[in-house]
């Protein structure tokens, strides 16, 4: 024991399928499958434009519309996932750096490892999540090479909530989690 180095953990994790690893999006922008990240200009990608009300009949047309207009490819799941956390979160969060293995079993399943977490911190602090959170920067960075797939669209939709979830209510778990990050002991 050395009392100077204080707590020690150890972090295992199931091995992955070195043959079927795959980086699917990075924490600078890089997705899969895209040319580089554009220079310049990233720092208006992150526009979104506001969401008219719609009943549920209207809604439920509109996701069939929107999954109808083409085909999901494997390569749309991780990248609408990745904006499905920025949404959700009310633009707080962004998990993306996603790599690891897709599983062929019955249904297919994604094992993902080691993935970033960009936090927009409301205070200014930076690296909330470790030296891979590059807050605002990289959630610019991911939508300056994001393309919206029918699946990112679907998901999305504004009715994306937990059950019995109000507008207001969306997002607040995340208010004070600034505070707990930095507090954790390991």
């Amino acid at each position: 024991d050395d009392i100077g180095l204080g707590t020690i953990g150890c972090l295992v994790e199931k091995q992955l399928d070195p043959t079927k690893y795959k980086k699917w999006n990075d924490n600078q922008g890089f997705v899969e499958g895209q040319g580089a990240v554009p220079v310049g200009g990233a720092l208006d990608a992150l526009v979104e434009e506001e969401e008219e009300e719609q009943s549920d009949e209207e809604e439920a047309a509109s996701i069939r519309d929107i999954m109808e207009e083409s085909e999901i490819r494997i390569s749309d799941i991780p990248q609408a996932f990745s904006h499905f956390t920025y949404r959700y979160t009310k633009h707080r969060v962004l998990v993306c750096d996603l790599q690891g293995v897709l599983s062929t079993t019955q249904p297919p399943c994604f094992e993902f490892t080691d993935p970033v977490i960009h936090f927009s911190s409301r205070s200014g602090r930076r690296n909330v999540f470790g030296r891979t959170d590059r807050g605002l920067k990289g959630m610019h960075d991911f939508f300056a090479s994001h393309k919206c797939s029918s699946l990112c669209r679907a998901l999305n939709r504004r009715w994306v909530k937990r059950v019995g979830e109000t507008e207001q209510q969306r997002g607040m778990h995340l208010d004070g989690l600034e505070d707990q990050v930095s507090n954790l002991t390991i």
